[in-house]
């Protein structure tokens, strides 16, 4: 029997996530003019790191026919997975803290940080199960590219493609 995808604290996540939006529509929010530049840039922030997944995965992870994007036999480090290892779970991440920032509220800081921390411990659940599917290319691919340090990604990303072979 090949091992499932861990999906438990995905399925949490996502109903920490929900329940954040869903509060901050009835709590009232701060002002701070700091945090709401911080919320919005965040929240762009999140498009660049969520949807490109979906078709680099679609495209070069090579699902077998019918199956979600998701199951790939091949491991993917083109795009935004040349840069993170988790650009789905940063992505989902940036878009809280975005949500968090822009409400200012305790009750929407306490849940986002909680949807925040069971995205990241998915994440670590889901490195496990690559490096038992993917086995050694996923470890070199774990040396080489940071789980979430997006500003460290881009460096060592950049500095790839400057040096000479």
């Amino acid at each position: 029997v090949e091992p499932r995808r861990p999906e438990a604290l995905d399925w949490l996540a996502a109903a920490c996530a929900a329940a954040l939006f869903v509060a901050n529509h009835f709590v009232e929010g701060g002002n701070s003019p700091i945090f709401k530049i911080l919320g919005i840039t965040s929240l762009m922030l999140a498009l660049v790191f969520m949807v490109p997944p979906f078709f680099l995965l679609k495209k070069y992870g090579h699902p077998p026919d019918g199956a979600p994007f998701y199951e790939t036999t091949t491991l993917v480090d083109r795009g935004v997975y040349g840069i993170v290892r988790h650009p789905q779970y940063l992505g989902y991440i940036l878009l809280v803290l975005g949500f968090v920032a822009l409400s200012q509220n305790p009750l929407t800081t306490i849940i986002g940080a909680s949807a925040s921390i069971l995205f990241f411990l998915q994440a670590l659940q889901e490195e496990e199960y690559c490096r038992r599917q993917l086995g050694a290319e996923y470890a070199a691919y774990a040396e080489r590219v940071p789980r979430f340090n997006f500003v460290l990604g881009l460096i060592r990303h950049l500095r790839s493609r400057i040096r000479p072979s």
